[in-house]
């Protein structure tokens, strides 16, 4: 298991590991940013068990990065828990997507309590986006703004939907793409979000999963990324690094910091191959 979190300089890891029939590439990198004192972004690689995954803490100094260290490591914790349970039959699958958001809801738990007992940090929550596989499928769940991509022959599509004020009111008023970039440039409540880990006592996780292609590569972003870049401008580092992961994450953090990058960042890719592929 491989945890990240960076005070002041970009870090990044790539590896591989052979699961449920498929060989998993990842690599992630995160960065503090131009403008931040703290890196608040934590993310999860931990291949033994297939569970990958993203937080962006919020609350103050202290708070944000404490409360998405520890929803990741409580997420991380229960699939170690319940992770050599999970086999390949259908029922096993119902499980499979069970378990990702009874450990997001454990991690909610955690968060909660931990801002309870420490008054000062009351408050706090982080976002938080996981993704598991089986030998056919992608499963994912979400809470927050962070996202969940996935390029499959040459096209990104977004999997997640973010939970914000901003996401919900362009769904509620059926805001068109062509009108939306005008309305986004002038919603003065970009940044608030409508669900969090840790903020509330419960939180509702979004779930959802997928069959699996040779060669689909999914990316989990924090906001410091997507808000920075366009889906078209992710596409194309994915497109032109296909190859090289831990290229496409260096590739992914450094045009973002061109951009001024005033929040933390984090990108994390993970590519299936068939075994010998």
């Amino acid at each position: 298991m491989h945890t990240s979190q960076a005070a002041a300089h970009a870090a990044s890891t790539q590896d591989s590991a052979r699961s449920a029939g498929w060989e998993l590439r990842f690599a992630a990198i995160t960065d503090i940013g131009l403008r931040r004192t703290v890196n608040q972004d934590v993310y999860l690689l931990y291949p033994s068990h297939r569970l990958y995954a993203v937080a962006d803490g919020m609350g103050g100094h202290e708070g944000g990065e404490l409360a998405a260290t520890l929803a990741i490591e409580t997420l991380a914790a229960y699939f170690n828990e319940v992770g050599d349970m999970i086999e390949s039959t259908p029922q096993d699958r119902r499980s499979l997507q069970h378990n990702l958001v009874a450990g997001i809801k454990f991690a909610n738990a955690a968060v909660y309590q931990e801002a309870a007992e420490r008054g000062a940090h009351r408050g706090m929550g982080t976002t938080l986006v996981a993704l598991t596989f089986d030998e056919t499928r992608a499963y994912w769940a979400h809470v927050g703004d962070s996202r969940l991509y996935r390029l499959r022959q040459g096209r990104l599509e977004r999997l997640t939907r973010d939970h914000s004020l901003l996401e919900e009111t362009l769904e509620r008023h059926n805001i068109t793409s062509s009108d939306a970039a005008e309305f986004i440039a002038n919603f003065p409540y970009k940044h608030v979000l409508t669900r969090a880990v840790g903020s509330q006592y419960c939180v509702d996780v979004s779930v959802a999963f997928s069959p699996l292609e040779p060669g689909d590569i999914f990316l989990a972003t924090t906001d410091g990324v997507h808000n920075a870049l366009s889906d078209d401008e992710l596409a194309s580092v994915l497109r032109g690094h296909a190859d090289d992961l831990s290229a496409a994450c260096q590739a992914i953090a450094q045009l973002t910091l061109s951009r001024g990058a005033p929040d933390n960042l984090t990108a994390l890719l993970v590519e299936t191959h068939t075994p010998g592929r």
